[in-house]
Parts: structure tokens; C-alpha cells; sequence
């Protein structure tokens, strides 16, 4: 591309790349293929797809010094299944593709939560039980003597 940003800066080039290569991860081919088309059916992958990128550049020119630019910066992709489209005669329809961890994630905290409270309760009884004894003992051996 003569004439362009990439041929004049090199900061620019490099930001330019930065947001090719996040865009070229951010689709959910890249993560699950492409359409498939079967006996009349085309069933198209849904990505829930988080993107971030973060990128700076700058230039500098110093008195009786050539000047200066750079550039730089990171990207993070995260792509999840989220279901597919089946398009065939009927219409189009969309179908959600379950995730049983996050569904599964509250319940098993509670069961949790309630688990330990229940074993710490029977344990601090079981405690105060043993003293009670232990001092009863005490008691009782010494009104022996």
C-alpha cells in the first residue's frame, strides 16, 4: 500500500499488525471451523467472543538528533461456545450449548458451605463435651482423695 500509514511509521505498522492478529483470533471460526452443511441443513457454530487489546505508540524528535518512534502493545482473546444456528426449511433456530460447570457451580458451593458448617458445629461440640468430661474427672478425683 504505497502512500499509506504502515509505509511511513513504523509504530503504526506495528499497531496495525497488533489489531490484524487480534482480529483475526476473535472469530469463532478460528475456534470451532466453519459451517456444516447437511441433507438440506446448515449448521452454523456461536462463539461468545472477549477481545481486549491495549496498545500505545509515540514519536520524539531531540534538538541536532534524528527523531524517533515505537510502539507496542498486547491483545487477549477468549472465545467459549455459546450454541449454533440450524437453518434448513423450517427457519433459522438457534440451540444453546449448555454449560454444566456454571450451572453446577452455586449448588456445589452451598452443599459445600453447608458441609463444613455442619462439621465444624460437631466438632466444636464434641470439644466442649471432652472438657465438661475431663473437668468432671478432675472433680471426682479429688473429692476421692
Amino acid at each position: 500500500m504505497p502512500g499509506s500509514a504502515r509505509d511511513t511509521s513504523p509504530a503504526l505498522s506495528a499497531l496495525t499488525r497488533l489489531i490484524e492478529n487480534t482480529r483475526a483470533s476473535a472469530r469463532s471460526t478460528s475456534v470451532f471451523g466453519d459451517p456444516v452443511v447437511s441433507g438440506g441443513a446448515t449448521i452454523v457454530p456461536v462463539a461468545r467472543i472477549t477481545a481486549l487489546t491495549v496498545m500505545g505508540g509515540g514519536t520524539g524528535h531531540l534538538i541536532l538528533r534524528a527523531g524517533g518512534d515505537g510502539a507496542g502493545g498486547t491483545g487477549f482473546v477468549r472465545a467459549r461456545p455459546a450454541g449454533f444456528l440450524v437453518l434448513d426449511g423450517e427457519g433459522a433456530r438457534f440451540r444453546p450449548i449448555r454449560q454444566p460447570a456454571t450451572a453446577l457451580a452455586l449448588p456445589l458451593a452451598v452443599i459445600a458451605a453447608v458441609t463444613v458448617t455442619r462439621v465444624v458445629g460437631v466438632s466444636l461440640r464434641e470439644a466442649r463435651r471432652r472438657r465438661r468430661l475431663a473437668v468432671g474427672e478432675g472433680h471426682r478425683a479429688r473429692r476421692s482423695d
